[in-house]
C-alpha cells in the first residue's frame, strides 16, 4: 500500500503492516487531535491527527530498522508499534488523561498494553472495542502463516511501544530524550504550525537514521549531532509558540474543566474510564454540548469565547508536573477565595457560573530537556547536553469567566464608596504568597518570565496582565 505524507511525500509499508492501516483502532485516531484543543493560534495544527502521525512515526521506524540493519522480524514489530503507540490516547489527548488519571490512575501507555495484550482492567467494558463496537485487528494479523512463521509477537509489540525497559528496541520509541515518535511529532507539529519551512522536511527522515546499537544499547550517532541539535531548536521553538498562545491555553483549561464536571455528574452521559474510547467530536457533540453543566463552558469554546487569564506562574522542583496535576482542586479553592475577596464577587455572580471563581490548569515546561541523561555519542564519551540537569517546571495558568473588574464597596474613613477594582499584578504577586504558604512551601514559584524562571524570555514583561 501507498500513503501520501505532507513530510514525507510517498510511503509504503510491508504487506503485514498494510493490512493494520485501517485498523479500527487505527481509524478511531483520524478523529483524535495532535492538539490537545482546537488551537486557534494554529488553525493547520489543530487538524493534524493522531493518525496521520502514528503512520509517519511507522514510517520513520522503517528506516530506522533498515539503517540499524534489524531483522525482518525486529523490524515489522518495531513498525506495528509505531503505528499502534497512540492507540490508547483519549479524545483531546493530554488534557482529557490528566483529569482521567487523577480519577482513575489512567496511563495512556499502560492503557495500551492493556489494550493490545487484551487485558482489560476495569469491569465496566471491554477495552478490546475500541472504535464503533470493533476491536483491533493486530491479533488476527500476528496469526497470519507470515507472521507465524517470523515469530511476531503481539505483546513485544505493546512493550516496544509503551517504552518497556526489558525491551532493547523500546528506547526508539519511547525514550528518555529524542525518539521517533516525538521526531515525528515535532516537525509535523512545527510545520503545521508555520513555525519551520518546507525545507526542514527532510530533517525527520535523517534523525531516524541517527541511531546506532552497542551492545544492547540505543544510542546516537556522532556524525548527526548537528542535526539532533536543529531538532532540539525547533523544540524549543514550537513549546515556547505554545506558551505564548494565552488564549489557547484559556481553551484548554475550559475543555479540562468541562470533561471534569462530566464525570462528577451522575447521569448516562458520565464520563469514565471507559470513555478514553471515544473521539474528540463525539465527547464534543454527544458528551459535552448535551450536558447543561459542561454546555456553557464548551460553547464559549468552540465560540472562542476564552476565560479571562489572570496569570501564569512558573513552578519548579522535582515532582512538580504529578504535584500540581494532584492539588489543581485545592490551588483552585485558594485563588477562587483570593480572587472573590479582592475583587467583591457576589454570590448572585457566582451563581452564575458551573464552577469555582477561578479554574487552573498547567503545562509541563517541555523546553530546553535534555536529550538522554548521559548519552554516548557513538564511540566518544561524552554527553550532548552539558551542565546540570534542569530542574522540572510547569506553567500554572490560572483563568475566570468573570470579567478582570467588578464593582466593590471600599470601606473608607468615614463611609463606604463603590468603586471600580481590577485584579493587578500586585494581587498576583501577594497570590504567590499564599499560594506558597498553603501548598507551593516545597517549591520555587514566581510570575512566568520573571527572574525564577530559568527558560525566561528576554523580550518578556513582568506585567503579565498587560500582555494578556
Amino acid at each position: 500500500m501507498i500513503i501520501y505524507d505532507r513530510l514525507y511525500g510517498e510511503m509504503k509499508f510491508p504487506p503485514l503492516v498494510a493490512d493494520l492501516i485501517n485498523c479500527p483502532g487505527l481509524l478511531r485516531l483520524r478523529d483524535v487531535r495532535m492538539a490537545n484543543n482546537q488551537f486557534v493560534a494554529f488553525p493547520a495544527f489543530a487538524s493534524t491527527s493522531r493518525y496521520e502521525h502514528s503512520l509517519g512515526v511507522c514510517h520513520l521506524a522503517g528506516l530506522c530498522s533498515k539503517s540499524l540493519e534489524l531483522s525482518e522480524k525486529d523490524t515489522l514489530e518495531l513498525m506495528m508499534a509505531g503505528l499502534y503507540h497512540d492507540v490508547g490516547t483519549p479524545p483531546f489527548a493530554h488534557a482529557m488523561e490528566e483529569v482521567l488519571h487523577v480519577k482513575f490512575g489512567f496511563d495512556h501507555e499502560q492503557n495500551l498494553k492493556n489494550v493490545i495484550m487484551d487485558m482489560p482492567i476495569d469491569p465496566l467494558g471491554d477495552k478490546t472495542q475500541v472504535f464503533l463496537g470493533a476491536g483491533l485487528k493486530l491479533r488476527s494479523i500476528c496469526q497470519k502463516s507470515k507472521a507465524r512463521e517470523l515469530g511476531l509477537d503481539q505483546r513485544r509489540i505493546a512493550r516496544i511501544a509503551a517504552g518497556d525497559k526489558n525491551e532493547y528496541l523500546s528506547p526508539l520509541l519511547n525514550g528518555d530524550g529524542m525518539d521517533l515518535d516525538n521526531i515525528d511529532n515535532v516537525i509535523r507539529a512545527s510545520s503545521a504550525m508555520g513555525l519551520i519551512p518546507s525545507s526542514y522536511n527532510d530533517l525527520a527522515t535523517k534523525l531516524a537514521r541517527s541511531f546506532i546499537i552497542s551492545g544492547n544499547q540505543i544510542l546516537y550517532d556522532g556524525f548527526a549531532l548537528d542535526d539532533i541539535k536543529k531538532w532540539q531548536n525547533i523544540r524549543d521553538l514550537q513549546y515556547t509558540a505554545i506558551y505564548n498562545s494565552i488564549d489557547d491555553f484559556a481553551y484548554q483549561t475550559m475543555i479540562k474543566k468541562a470533561i471534569q464536571l462530566l464525570m462528577n455528574n451522575k447521569t448516562k452521559k458520565q464520563i469514565n474510564i471507559n470513555s478514553w474510547t471515544l473521539t474528540d467530536s463525539q465527547i464534543v457533540y454527544d458528551y459535552l454540548l448535551e450536558n447543561p453543566q459542561s454546555r456553557t463552558i464548551m460553547k464559549r469554546v468552540l465560540l472562542c469565547n476564552p476565560y479571562h487569564c489572570l496569570g501564569v506562574f512558573y513552578v519548579q522542583g522535582d515532582g512538580v508536573t504529578k504535584y500540581v496535576n494532584q492539588h489543581l482542586d485545592e490551588i483552585e479553592r485558594i485563588a477562587s477565595d483570593f480572587y472573590i475577596e479582592t475583587l467583591g464577587i457576589t454570590n448572585k455572580k457566582l451563581g452564575s457560573i458551573n464552577t469555582l471563581a477561578v479554574v487552573a490548569n498547567f503545562y509541563p515546561d517541555k523546553r530546553k530537556r535534555q536529550l538522554m541523561r548521559n548519552a554516548v555519542i557513538w564511540n566518544e564519551e561524552t554527553t550532548i547536553d552539558n551542565g546540570v540537569p534542569i530542574p522540572q517546571g510547569v506553567l500554572l495558568g490560572l483563568f475566570t469567566p468573570f470579567a478582570n473588574s467588578n464593582h466593590k464597596d471600599i470601606q473608607t474613613y468615614n463611609n463606604k464608596v463603590r468603586k471600580v477594582v481590577s485584579f493587578s499584578t500586585i494581587n498576583l504577586k501577594q497570590l504567590i504568597e499564599v499560594l506558597r504558604d498553603s501548598c507551593f512551601n516545597n517549591y520555587k514559584i514566581s510570575i512566568f518570565r520573571s527572574e525564577l524562571d530559568e527558560q525566561s524570555s528576554t523580550s518578556a514583561s513582568e506585567d503579565q496582565l498587560g500582555l494578556f
